[in-house]
């Protein structure tokens, strides 16, 4: 047995034990927290005392036998030291007659014990004492019977001159002690004889020494003293825990290093505590387990129904045990051991009891909801209201298990409201009112809609299923004009063509009777419907153009103008106020569930609107917010959106992985329509990239209501789009022609949106239908103002297809300069391989080459096969790059910006840099910027003279391109 820190007890024991074998009795009393050690101290001297050849008697006090009456003194007297004769006398039943008149100066119990039963025992003892020397020793003396505490303390008056040491072990008092406990404590303090020994929790220095011989040394002691509170018991459980983990994980930490498990021992070992200090420290304790569940630990004292210093008291005896730490529990696996050390019955009743003082003493809801759901608890009136508002802030906090088990809560509130009301009526011989019967119609909305936004954070379909019993209540006509409104905002996710129709349809009967923030909240959702599924509703929204402040303007705050905004820019185009708005709403509305449908909203905006510069960054800000909180659907929803503004800034790869990431968050039945957005993404990329088979899934996997939306024109699209790249001529048309009659069909007809009419141009030219072609080419361009860069490059590239040999290269160069302008790479390495084209027929092969090599240079960088191909037929040399182990090379360059560098090494300016490689001023500072960053040099000045190299290499080839301006 190690013993720690007890040398002076173990000293002073061996003295008390020396004395008594010499016929010097004594008493001694070790006092201390509970498992200090003092039955390790116990053991000890009785191995010391068998050893010196003393009758060792030993009894152990318990509290379920408190009420027996001489139960400790019987377990003494049935040592086989004692002859048949003596144990009989010792334990025959006493007789009344001769008891001690109680007298409070004997400072006994309050119900002495027959002096004859005393004596008997103390003639008992010495009889053996004078035979051998005597050790009596009581573990946990303060759960001992009351007759045993009299007679010990009489045996303790009389032992001071015979061989008898009487040693027993207390915890430490308590405010919570009894009367009989106190009354025998002070009985023997008062004696001269008597010993008192403390026993201590080990110290810091204590715990290392304990916990090197227990799992070896080199571990963090702060760590271990910490969890135990310096407790043995408590130090020997984690030791197994740690010897468990090892066993079953070998490897996983280097020895010495890890920092203590609290597991299953250590749970058992507070428990033991707990349960070995007694029923008040037991149910003290327990009731502090379950207030800390709700941080409420303050109210301890009204749940246990204790006032005074003893709450106080038994705090501080637990906190000296090592169990507690200032009052909390230590470690989370200790809280859990002691709820779980108590009968379900029991716990459940002390958390509802901690629900109802909470809420009467004006806690917030969340705190007192957290006690109802853990009693399973709903039949307060009150109920319903806290769960529901303690589900909503579940939400906001992202923790999805709390929000359920409140929502489980306030259905079943709902439930016993219900069923309270229909018995009150039934008792009347009355029907439930009819006002009655909607509140409770109310409540079922409101718990389903709001388990429908749990489910929708991990399965859309889920929530889809979810939302069938309000399907079925809707067509059965069961909803309120406001419970269709929120039903209607979930649908639009989730939900079919004909459930929509149909509220749609129930919701035009009944807008009359909506209030002022009912009607917003409709409003809001039609304009998201109009902009999702235009197709349920044909009638275009006014084309009015309020300020930014006036469309985020709602009953609640931002968050009901955003869908006016998507509807209005898909319609009308950007106005000069669209993209301010927008980023109004980013930047002011937190992300959560009620939020996420305007915050989606707005990111959308700035992709349309043309702004992929503006929308990436709030998409990386958003998809690593949900990534942080864990929200695998609007992960996916976010990716999608990012992808698609990835493929407006020409990053073919980023766009592939975010579209991947998105299908892989969410299953397909579980996007529903909505994964027209990602896959179109991913057949425009297979279109790019020249692959032979497209990037989604078959068509006979997708959702039938998909072509009723917005994301079906885009599917259809970018699936035309890559037809046409794999030379399927007529099916390609068909795509594109069925994408832009459902465009103008629902007044979506906007080519910064989706320019379906540039690929339908490609598709009859190629088909031969020339007239065909240019009637689309001169639409398309008549459609884009000049304020949009991207749809306007696009369209003078579309121009260019059908125009004469003469303006062709004009327009493919205002094209050129837009689409750079724009950051649309991939649509501008297009223009420029067109663009090469133009130049090599017109026989100015150095013009050729150079803006072949910018876009080769693109092409190389994403990817881009078909481009390459087709620069590699026209016979286009590749783009000049440095030598192997130069520090163009070296340093990672592309062609063009090692032959940017090298020219302003030389001692160009940007502008003679420009003139000489055909590009714009703006192209050079794009490329010495990135020079700078993968050379890591400050500037020019410290570019190094080796680049020199390219411009000798590049010089011959660059000699033949005459003319000027800005592009070749």
């Amino acid at each position: 047995m190690i013993l720690v820190e007890r040398e002076s007890q173990v000293t002073r024991l061996r003295e008390l034990l020396t004395g008594c074998r010499s016929g010097t009795g004594a008493v001694a009393v070790l006092s201390g927290p509970v498992a200090s050690g003092k039955t390790e101290l116990l053991h000890t001297l009785g191995e010391l005392a068998a050893a010196a050849g003393a009758a060792v008697l030993h009894a152990t006090a318990r509290c379920s036998e408190r009420d027996v009456e001489l139960g400790v003194m019987g377990q003494i007297f049935r040592h086989q030291q004692f002859s048949a004769a003596d144990r009989e006398r010792a334990l025959r039943p006493y007789e009344g007659g001769g008891a001690l008149a109680a007298c409070d100066a004997d400072l006994l119990s309050h119900r002495p014990t027959p002096a004859r039963v005393s004596q008997a025992h103390w003639q008992v003892l010495r009889a053996l004492s004078e035979r051998t020397p005597v050790v009596v020793i009581v573990d946990d003396v303060h759960f001992a019977d009351t007759a045993s505490l009299d007679t010990l303390t009489y045996v303790g008056r009389l032992l001071r001159s015979t061989r008898v040491l009487l040693v027993v072990a207390e915890r430490d008092a308590a405010a919570e002690a009894s009367t009989t406990e106190l009354s025998w404590r002070t009985a023997l303090v008062r004696q001269r004889h008597v010993t008192r020994l403390r026993v201590r929790p080990l110290s810091p220095a204590g715990t290392g020494e304990l916990v090197g011989e227990l799992v070896g040394p080199g571990h963090d002691i702060r760590s271990w003293h910490r969890l135990s509170g310096g407790n043995p018991l408590l130090l020997r459980a984690l030791a197994e825990d740690h010897h468990d983990r090892t066993a079953r994980a070998p490897g996983t930490a280097p020895p010495g290093t890890a920092d203590p498990v609290a597991g299953e021992e250590y749970g058992r070992a507070v428990d033991a505590c707990v349960r070995r200090a007694g029923a008040g420290f037991r149910d003290t304790a327990r009731a502090l387990a379950v207030l800390d569940a709700s941080g409420s630990a303050a109210r301890l004292a009204g749940l246990t129904g204790r006032t005074g210093p003893a709450p106080a008291g038994t705090l501080a005896a637990l906190d000296a045990s090592g169990v507690l730490d200032a009052g909390r529990f230590r470690h989370p696996a200790a809280r859990a051991a002691v709820l779980a050390g108590m009968p379900a019955a029991e716990r459940a009743l002390l958390h509802r009891d901690a629900a109802r003082l909470l809420h009467t003493a004006g806690e917030p809801a969340p705190v007192v909801a957290v006690h109802l759901a853990a009693a399973r608890h709903s039949a307060e009136p009150w109920a319903f209201a806290v769960a529901l508002e303690a589900a909503q802030e579940a939400l906001r906090r992202d923790d999805t298990t709390g929000a359920e088990a409140y929502l489980d809560v306030a259905e079943a509130a709902a439930d016993e409201d219900r069923r309270r009301t229909s018995t009150a009526a039934a008792e009347r011989g009355q029907r439930m009112p009819v006002t009655a019967a909607a509140a409770d119609e109310e409540r079922r909305v409101t718990v389903t809609v709001l388990r429908s936004l749990v489910d929708f954070r991990t399965d859309p379909d889920t929530a889809c299923r979810r939302l069938r019993p309000l399907v079925a209540a809707l067509r059965e006509g069961r909803l309120s004009g406001c419970q269709i409104v929120a039903l209607l905002g979930r649908l639009l996710w989730t939900g079919g063509s004909d459930e929509i129709a149909l509220a749609l349809r129930r919701l035009e009967r009944s807008a009359d009777l909506l209030d002022a923030r009912q009607t917003a909240a409709y409003q809001a959702v039609r304009h998201g419907l109009s902009a999702s599924h235009p197709a349920l509703l044909p009638r275009p929204a006014p084309r009015t153009r309020p300020s930014p402040r006036a469309l985020l303007r709602g009953t609640e705050g931002p968050v009901p103008g955003m869908p006016g905004v998507l509807n209005r820019l898909l319609r009308s185009g950007p106005a000069p106020d669209t993209v301010r708005s927008a980023e109004l709403l980013l930047q002011t509305t937190p992300l959560d569930d009620t939020s996420f449908d305007a915050v989606h909203q707005a990111l959308s905006v700035l992709v349309y609107a043309d702004r992929p510069d503006l929308a990436a960054p709030w998409g990386d800000r958003l998809l690593r917010e949900a990534a942080r909180r864990d929200v695998p659907t609007w992960q996916a929803l976010f990716a999608a959106l990012r992808a698609e503004a990835a493929l407006r800034q020409g990053d073919v790869r980023l766009a592939e992985r975010c579209a991947r990431q998105a299908l892989g968050l969410v299953s397909v039945r579980g996007w529903g329509a909505l994964i027209g957005s990602p896959l179109a993404t991913l057949e425009l990329v297979a279109a790019a990239t020249g692959r032979a088979e497209a990037g989604g899934p078959p068509v006979a996997a997708l959702p039938e209501q998909l072509f009723e939306t917005r994301f079906g024109v885009q599917y259809l699209h970018a699936r035309g789009r890559w037809r046409l790249s794999v030379n399927l001529l007529h099916g390609a048309l068909d795509d594109l022609t069925r994408c832009g009659r459902l465009m103008r069909e629902w007044d979506i007809d906007l080519p910064a949106f989706v320019p379906w009419r540039g690929d339908a141009v490609a598709a009859l030219l190629r088909l031969g239908r020339t007239e065909e072609a240019r009637r689309l080419a001169v639409e398309q361009l008549g459609m884009v103002p000049a304020g949009q860069r991207r749809a306007r490059g696009m369209a003078l590239h579309t121009a260019a297809s059908v125009a004469d040999s003469r303006r062709r290269a004009t327009l493919l160069r205002e094209s050129a300069d837009l689409l750079e302008d724009a950051g649309d790479r991939l649509e501008l390495a297009r223009v420029l391989v067109d663009l090469s084209e133009v130049h090599s027929r017109a026989g100015q092969r150095g013009r050729a080459r150079m803006v072949a090599r910018q876009a080769l240079d693109i092409a190389d960088d994403q990817g881009l096969a078909p481009l390459s191909r087709r620069l590699a037929a026209a016979g286009e040399a590749p783009p000049v790059r440095p030598e192997r182990g130069t520090v163009g090379r070296a340093g990672g360059l592309s062609g063009s910006e090692a032959q940017v560098a090298a020219l302003a090494v030389a001692g160009l300016s940007n502008r003679e840099i420009a003139e000489k490689l055909f590009i714009t001023v703006s192209t050079v500072e794009q490329h010495l910027t990135h020079t700078y960053r993968k050379l890591r040099v400050k500037g020019r000045a410290h570019l190094p003279l080796s680049l020199l190299t390219t411009v000798e290499r590049g010089a011959g080839e660059t000699a033949g391109a005459g003319g000027g301006g800005r592009r070749p």
